[in-house]
Formats: structure tokens, C-alpha cells, sequence
């Protein structure tokens, strides 16, 4: 901060500004390196729906993976274009399934020991 002062003539004076002493150096050099983390803070932050959309339009995305005649198949869908009838199909046929394979490992005879 410059100190401006007026004599008598009405003349600014201006001083000259005093310089940094260790100490000051340091927490001058403290503040510009917070203030750039600060402002890293708010890029990202300013900059945070532009990623996160990208990742909404992936929540759509289904992934099946299953084997057909010993062959390993994958399958990927887009649930956004389904109904809401192929929705519930899909659900239920997801629910059995899974049920099913519950079903087969906790129904496994268990091993004594005599």
C-alpha cells in the first residue's frame, strides 16, 4: 500500500514503498501459493458441470454378460430408448436370475467333519 500525503503546496508526495523483510517475504510467499490453490479450487468447481454430464448419460447404459452355447456374450443397451413395460421385463428376468443362482449356493449340501 502506497501512502500519499499533501504538504502545504497541495503537492502529492508519494512514498516510496518499504521493502519485504524475511518474515514478510514469507507470508507473502504463503498467500500467492493459497491464493493459487484457491483459484485452482474454483476452476474446478466453475468447471464441474461440464464433467458431470458426461457421466449422467452413462447411468443409461446397460451391460449384459452371459454365455450362449459355451460362447462368452456381452451385450450393452441404451435403458433411456426402452418402455417402461421392457423396463419391468427386464427387472423381473434380472430378479429371477439372480435368485436362481442364491438359490443353487446356499442349497449345497455342506461338508462335516465325523
Amino acid at each position: 500500500m502506497q501512502k500519499i500525503g499533501l504538504n502545504t503546496n497541495s503537492r502529492r508526495i508519494k512514498r516510496k514503498p518499504q521493502k519485504l523483510c524475511p518474515g514478510c517475504k514469507e507470508t507473502d510467499d504463503s498467500v500467492k501459493i493459497f491464493s493459487n490453490k484457491v483459484n485452482r479450487i474454483e476452476e474446478i468447481v466453475n468447471n464441474f458441470h461440464k464433467n458431470f454430464t458426461r457421466k449422467t448419460n452413462r447411468i443409461s447404459i446397460f451391460r449384459a454378460k452371459f454365455t450362449l452355447n459355451n460362447i462368452p456374450c456381452e451385450l450393452e443397451y441404451d435403458l433411456s430408448n426402452f418402455t417402461l413395460e421392457s423396463l419391468q421385463k427386464l427387472a423381473n428376468f434380472a430378479t429371477q436370475s439372480c435368485n436362481n443362482d442364491n438359490k443353487g449356493i446356499n442349497n449345497k449340501p455342506s461338508k462335516k467333519n465325523d
